[in-house]
């Protein structure tokens, strides 16, 4: 078939339900489409990914200038933030050099030593979650443990309190629901006044940092110097707030809820992880591969170009299809099924790489592993609750996230 003939959808609800067939066709026929409902260059498979990834001087990650379009159809909504908020940018998604300058200011709080240190508290987090419903032998997984546990964990670093948890979530899943392309003119209001909302706590707590300062994230960045020089600006520290507190919790509640999941779904691979528990760490990494949090983020082109052998005009919206890169059957055999003992199961592009490489991507891992070994420890026998689910999925084109998920369990 020829690519002119492909008529795929990919904002279509059925498709942004389950778009892996969708995603295949587009591998085998067509690896950069042009969707025909947005004007969005859509890219596929595995090597044209990381190459959009990786040259960012081409396909820039810096979009505030050119983007807009891709989260709002409302022309109130810039005003809304520039009247009542702050304007929006994506302070941590700059190109170099700015933007090693500014993930130095936060890459101090993802390093290996520092998430390493963090092991006690996320353990001890796990077992309060799974006392509060260990004796009924059925939870709500989402509710009940994956929200929950990232949350507290990023609240944690960030230097929020625990209180605010319920708001928190709330404004973070209005944070990430422009990227569903779902809402009308009015909700889209709604939702920039909800994120207004969210802009004016975190500068609150910006001066209370700024009286009382502390070794969580805000007050580093409050008091942190831009290139050894300056303060950073509010809407600087706001941005890059907004960004660490949703990519901190959504990402990892909807790779832990797949991963319980798939693990139902595969009994075989449940065994094998059961008999060895160091296999829980490539089992994360298949999870992050087969259901990836993130299915695609945006980039654009700088300047007239070509990808894959189709022109690409300058000012063209692309979108990395990470969701359908992990699938791609030649890098990855058998690329549907999940693989405990997959031997590149790491390679994924879960969390893009090359320069703009998620900087949560290790906090996101250590709270994943110890959840399900002590999942493990304190459970066996996972079983999806009769009845109960419909496995649906939140309506987004940019995220992979169950919308509940009720299992029963036996008590160790």
């Amino acid at each position: 078939m020829n690519k002119e003939n492909i008529d795929i959808r990919l904002l279509d609800p059925a498709s942004v339900e389950c778009p892996y067939r969708d995603y295949q066709r587009l591998r085998e026929e067509a690896p950069v489409y042009r969707m025909p409902e947005t004007g969005w260059y859509v890219v596929t498979t595995y090597d044209l990914c990381r190459k959009v990834a990786k040259d960012w001087e081409t396909f820039s990650d810096q979009l505030t200038d050119w983007s807009q379009e891709t989260l709002w159809s409302n022309p109130e909504i810039p005003e809304i933030f520039e009247k009542e908020g702050w304007p929006r940018d994506a302070i941590l998604s700059r190109d170099p050099p700015l933007h090693d300058m500014y993930r130095s200011l936060v890459d101090v709080s993802f390093t290996k030593s520092r998430i390493d240190a963090m092991e006690p508290f996320i353990s001890g987090l796990v077992n309060d979650l799974i006392d509060q419903f260990i004796d009924k032998g059925e939870c709500d997984f989402i509710r009940d443990f994956a929200y929950p546990l990232p949350m507290h964990v990023i609240a944690d670093r960030l230097g929020l309190p625990p209180e605010d948890l319920p708001r928190l979530k709330f404004w973070s899943e209005e944070w990430v629901l422009p990227h569903a392309h779902t809402m009308n003119a009015e909700r889209e209001v709604a939702c920039a006044r909800n994120i207004v909302d969210l802009q004016r706590y975190l500068v609150e707590k910006f001066e209370e940092k700024r009286q009382n300062r502390d070794d969580r994230i805000l007050s580093d960045l409050v008091h942190g110097l831009f290139n050894g020089e300056r303060h950073l600006t509010t809407r600087e520290i706001l941005s890059m707030a907004e960004q660490l507190l949703v990519g901190g919790n959504e990402t990892t509640t909807n790779a832990m809820s797949s991963g319980m999941m798939l693990l139902i779904q595969n009994p075989d691979q449940y065994a094998l992880v059961q008999e060895d528990p160091k296999l829980i760490k490539n089992f994360v990494e298949e999870v992050l591969r087969v259901e990836s949090p993130t299915q695609g983020i945006f980039r654009v082109a700088v300047k007239d170009t070509e990808l894959g052998g189709v022109p690409i005009p300058r000012g063209s919206m692309i979108n990395m299809r990470f969701g359908a890169a992990n699938r791609d059957e030649k890098i990855f055999p058998n690329a549907d099924k999940l693989d405990v003992c997959r031997k590149n199961a790491g390679a994924h592009l879960a969390f893009s790489t090359a320069e703009h490489h998620c900087v949560g991507a290790p906090l996101t891992r250590q709270e994943m592993n110890i959840a399900f070994k002590i999942l493990f420890e304190r459970m066996k026998n996972f079983q999806f609750a009769p009845g109960k689910n419909d496995f649906q999925h939140a309506g987004n084109f940019m995220v992979r996230a169950l919308k509940q998920l009720h299992i029963t369990f036996e008590k160790r």
